[in-house]
């Protein structure tokens, strides 16, 4: 079915990247990882804006146990061409994963420097700036251009309103997670976030309701 769908969409990047990150989904459950990982790389050479293929793969090589491979591999694509921004990203990926975040900093912060559009690497820079309290201000930067490139995706809404949160701005932030949960209403993250917002904002009725939520979609939060 992916195959035949992508017959149908070809020329349209964005939607052949989300069917090859289907079938790099339906690899892994086949357990043939190789091929999952084909479909995972496909995923970005089609649209390099694919947050959730950037994390398959990283995950797909964490899983396997071969991350010092997996960033040994990409060190060597960027000694041969330092001017690859995916490198990059994937590399940020991965020490994301392993909450090296110091280096994933690092290489979210040259992946913008080689293209300052590049949404993927300015909505997580934006995310872990946030998370660390870091430099709250350029976070906010780099995630409203995040927004602005990809305004209907859920990761980057998350972000933005993770940042206001942040910032002491609870009811825009209130607004981003609402809007995030539309798309994706079973994760147990956005709505600690939501349930955190409507605490900071003295609404303690909607706090508590989305922070047990939180813990009915996830004991172990």
């Amino acid at each position: 079915k992916c195959d035949r769908k992508l017959e149908q969409i070809d020329g349209q990047p964005a939607l052949s990247s989300a069917v090859y990150h289907l079938k790099g989904n339906v690899y892994l459950a086949s357990q043939k990882q190789t091929l999952a990982e084909e479909s995972f790389k496909k995923a970005i050479a089609q649209y390099p804006g694919n947050l959730k293929a950037y994390y398959a793969l990283a995950k797909l090589y964490l899983s396997e146990n071969e991350q010092d491979q997996a960033i040994a591999q990409y060190k060597q694509v960027l000694d041969v061409n330092p001017d690859q921004a995916s490198a990059h990203m994937l590399l940020a990926t991965i020490f994301d994963l392993q909450e090296r975040f110091d280096l994933s900093e690092k290489h979210y912060r040259a992946a913008l420097e080689i293209n300052p559009d590049f949404v993927p690497a300015a909505n997580n820079l934006a995310y872990i700036l946030a998370d660390q309290d870091k430099n709250i201000n350029e976070a906010l930067s780099f995630a409203r251009l995040a927004k602005k490139k990809l305004p209907d995706n859920p990761n980057v809404m998350d972000t933005l309103g993770w940042v206001y949160y942040k910032k002491g701005y609870y009811e825009n932030a209130i607004a981003e997670f609402t809007d995030c949960l539309k798309q994706m209403p079973d994760n147990a993250t956005v709505t600690y976030h939501l349930g955190m917002a409507y605490y900071k904002n003295g609404d303690l009725e909607k706090a508590r309701a989305e922070l047990e939520k939180a813990l009915q979609l996830d004991e172990s939060f």
